[in-house]
């Protein structure tokens, strides 16, 4: 059953969608555009549209030669009113779901553990599907699996990017990803933040000043991370999230959107009453922050979400939610690549999410415990910063509404050794010191036996490595990332280590 009604604005949406099935084929790049189904994956898809049909075309091992007849899985019981808190007491109850290859189970291990298509099962995606529409209501969309969302947006580089063109991304951004585009002869142009995220008229303003004769193509596609945005923790609220969506269609952008944090929000005023009478996945999806794919009219959203944060990082399996004619074309780039994700984590998300498992509202009641979980460890974290870091004067934090980052102001200008010059007549180049104190500020932490992540690790570079020439991001690399989803005494005692280390540093 889908909860989420669509408002009269969202029928209008979704007919008028209907209407226009924009062409968005010229995002594509000459890649997806040269690249031909796989062959032998579109003979097996026509083998399963007719039950019963006789396969002999493909070379899959028979399933009574697989060494594996049942897999059981134990897991906290959802029946406990706070089941992280019971999970991590060892008071709980537990449960036990399990796939079997020759008995009933939600996913059998016979199809699991076989070759499949690259959108994954359709199983694990129709029940994907419904998690979305319940809590997203896209007007048009389709679900491929992928490996995590590392895999996925990789492959959304290589669907839409060819060498030369220019992407959009926050200023500081997570590295990881950012560094896969280049490879690819893509070219970062970064948008510029504050505390609230990315900023609409920065934007704005790079696409209306775009000159192509210069600059190249304008910008076609953008990526963000718009809950607990990487490395800053910050989270856009709703109306630049409007803001920006508008600017994407009337610039034509295809937007990326990277969320893999959006479940872990704090500070939730979470219904009892809507919980009564509709099940914890209608009470989330009330206070959830609005995504870009939920107001996607034009078909422009890639949104990828994953299982690594709210379940575990190992599993690697995610999904996609896109259009169609996206969703074609990831699949078949999946089918000449890296193939299916695998049958054993399929199998497990289909028997979490079936009759005879959580089911999607126990497994909407198991995020919501561990939002109240992560929010008392960013609470004791911000606790403790102000008791032991705060009155310094020599950093300050924003209490992050999501996610599990901090990010750490260092006011370098007190420091003896800040130098800052008149300001440079070539843009671009830095006119402070900032970047070499905080790095000296990193290695005396590491002495002290404290990591945390610089800010120069996610400031944005070009392919010759450089920060890009017109940002002066260098004298604004004043931050760290630290996280808050350690242990009570992880958090304590490194704290406790950050201040000692930051008076120590800005003694000389």
């Amino acid at each position: 059953m889908v909860y989420i009604h669509p408002t009269h604005e969202r029928v209008d949406s979704i007919n008028n969608l209907k209407k226009r099935q924009l062409d968005l084929s010229r995002h594509l790049s000459v890649e997806a555009k040269a690249r031909l189904p796989n062959p032998i994956k579109s003979i097996w898809k026509v083998a399963q549209v007719k039950p019963g049909t006789i396969n002999m075309g493909n070379g899959d091992p028979h399933h009574t030669l697989y060494p594996v007849c049942e897999m059981n899985f134990v897991v906290p019981s959802i029946s406990e009113s706070d089941p992280v808190q019971a999970w991590k007491a060892g008071t709980g109850d537990q449960q036990i779901i399990a796939s079997y290859k020759d008995e009933p189970c939600a996913l059998s291990l016979r199809t699991a553990l076989a070759y499949g298509a690259g959108a994954g099962l359709k199983h694990v995606r129709d029940a994907l599907a419904e998690l979305t529409d319940r809590i997203h209501a896209p007007p048009k969309h389709t679900v491929s699996l992928s490996l995590g969302n590392a895999d996925a947006l990789t492959k959304c580089f290589r669907l839409l990017g060819d060498p030369g063109d220019s992407f959009l991304c926050e200023e500081f951004s997570f590295s990881a990803m950012t560094n896969a585009a280049l490879p690819l002869g893509i070219k970062w142009v970064p948008i510029r933040m504050d505390k609230d995220g990315l900023i609409p008229s920065d934007m704005e303003k790079i696409l209306s000043t775009w000159n192509e004769a210069s600059q190249g193509k304008r910008p076609h596609v953008m990526y963000t991370i718009p809950c607990s945005q990487n490395p800053t923790g910050s989270t856009l609220p709703a109306e630049r999230r409007r803001q920006i969506y508008d600017l994407a269609h009337e610039y034509d952008i295809i937007i990326l959107e990277d969320d893999p944090y959006f479940f872990l929000q704090y500070d939730l005023d979470i219904q009892t009453t809507t919980i009564e009478s509709y099940g914890y996945t209608r009470a989330m999806a009330d206070v959830l922050p609005r995504s870009f794919l939920s107001m996607d009219y034009d078909g422009r959203v890639m949104r990828l979400d994953s299982f690594s944060k709210i379940l575990a990082p190992g599993m690697r399996l995610g999904w996609v939610t896109c259009n169609d004619f996206f969703g074609e074309k990831l699949d078949m780039l999946t089918d000449s690549s890296s193939q299916h994700p695998h049958g054993l984590g399929q199998a497990f998300i289909s028997e979490l999410l079936g009759g005879e498992g959580w089911g999607i509202d126990g497994f909407m009641k198991w995020v919501s415990s561990l939002c109240r979980e992560y929010e008392r460890r960013r609470n004791l974290f911000m606790d403790v910063f102000r008791r032991e870091v705060e009155g310094l004067g020599l950093a300050s934090a924003e209490t992050p509404k999501s996610g599990m980052f901090v990010w750490i102001k260092i006011n370098v200008e007190r420091h003896p050794r800040y130098r800052k010059s008149e300001k440079s007549d070539k843009p671009g180049v830095p006119i402070t010191n900032t970047a070499e104190l905080m790095n000296d500020l990193f290695r005396k932490l590491l002495d002290c036996g404290l990591v945390m992540m610089p800010a120069s690790t996610f400031a944005i570079v070009d392919q010759t490595g450089q920060v890009p020439t017109d940002s002066h991001i260098t004298d604004r690399v004043n931050f760290f990332r630290a996280t808050f989803v350690g242990t009570d005494e992880v958090i304590e005692d490194g704290l406790k280590i950050f201040a000692h280390g930051l008076e120590e540093f800005f003694r000389y």
